[in-house]
């Protein structure tokens, strides 16, 4: 018997916390519930990661491992934001299988069995698509717009960049760090490393209890992390060419308008240094911008080599990792 329950492969069910003490418990017993019908074939455990909740939370959280022992708490010594609590629980997952989702009871954990069902198809990352969204329209519009810039930008046709219900492969999991607000890339970042990527419908709906972290003045950022993306996607590798497509245009700019300055001056014998001044001005600034942009260039490309030899630092700090076991050796 023991052989067989050591040769079920581990699935690691993940969700950073932050302010959701009233919907854990119900969180937990859901994912129970939820997993209860696939343990035939497969091991779970729950990794939770408090993003340095100010309520109940961690209290809560603590008190639910002595109940489930596959529960696994990660306290993070602040709150360093969702997609670095993700980071965390995608580093301390230990399963074959990795499942990200909210801990706020939008993402329904009844859904699992969905992604199971695409990983088993050979699938490395499964993306959950809400495809009925229930948020209010100020939240739904910019929404969909952000997926459609993301979608021409990657060139990857998946209805829904912003979900965190995902299933990943362990081995794709290690090629995934993520910074800022990167959270909602991963589709794009995992096809850039050559994964299979594939979706599923979920369910949605509004948040139970507890307040959205999510706003309207996001957009301006969600837009300028586009921009990232694309330079990620055709730059990140080569730096040097996107600098230096940019260089060339100003230093174009800039020449051309000397030369017709220099035209003029050719063709009419007017001083136009002192008569035509300001686009005398305008093309020297535009041809020393060029120049430095282009020594901008060099540098990123410079940076781009010692951070592929060295290696990245994580973008979260880990004060404590609570288990079953602790309130054991306690008693």
């Amino acid at each position: 018997m023991s052989n067989t329950i050591s040769e079920r492969p581990l699935v690691s069910i993940v969700a950073p916390v932050y302010n959701e003490g009233s919907t854990l418990p119900e969180l937990v017993r859901r994912l129970v519930q939820a997993c209860a019908p696939l343990e035939a074939r497969y091991q779970f455990e729950f990794v939770l990661v408090d993003d340095g909740s100010s309520d109940d939370s961690l209290q809560v959280l603590r008190t639910l491992t002595t109940s489930e022992p596959r529960l696994r708490i990660i306290e993070l010594r602040r709150n360093f934001g969702q997609s670095a609590a993700l980071q965390a629980g995608l580093a301390k997952a230990e399963g074959a299988f990795v499942i990200s989702m909210d801990s706020d009871l939008q993402h329904f954990p009844e859904d699992i069995p969905l992604f199971v069902e695409q990983a088993e198809k050979g699938f490395d990352l499964v993306c959950g698509w809400r495809h009925e969204r229930k948020e209010n329209i100020l939240r739904r519009w910019p929404s969909r717009a952000a997926n459609l810039l993301i979608r021409r930008v990657s060139g990857l046709p998946i209805h829904d960049f912003g979900t965190t219900f995902r299933l990943y492969r362990a081995d794709l999991v290690r090629h995934i760090k993520l910074i800022g607000e990167e959270h909602r890339f991963v589709p794009a970042l995992a096809q850039m490393v050559g994964a299979r990527v594939t979706e599923v419908r979920i369910q949605n709906m509004d948040r139970k209890a507890g307040k959205s972290n999510y706003g309207l003045g996001r957009t301006f950022g969600v837009a300028l992390d586009i921009l990232y993306l694309y330079f990620a996607r055709y730059y990140f590798t080569r730096p040097l060419r996107a600098f230096g497509k940019l260089a060339a245009i100003l230093f174009l700019a800039g020449s051309t308008i000397a030369a017709w300055l220099l035209a003029i001056a050719f063709l009419t014998g007017e001083p136009t240094v002192r008569v035509r001044s300001g686009w005398f001005i305008l093309s020297a600034l535009l041809v020393l911008a060029s120049l430095q942009v282009m020594v901008a260039g060099i540098l990123a490309e410079v940076l781009v080599r010692i951070y592929y030899r060295s290696g990245g630092a994580e973008s979260y700090v880990v004060r404590h990792e609570w288990r079953s076991s602790d309130h054991v050796e306690r008693l």
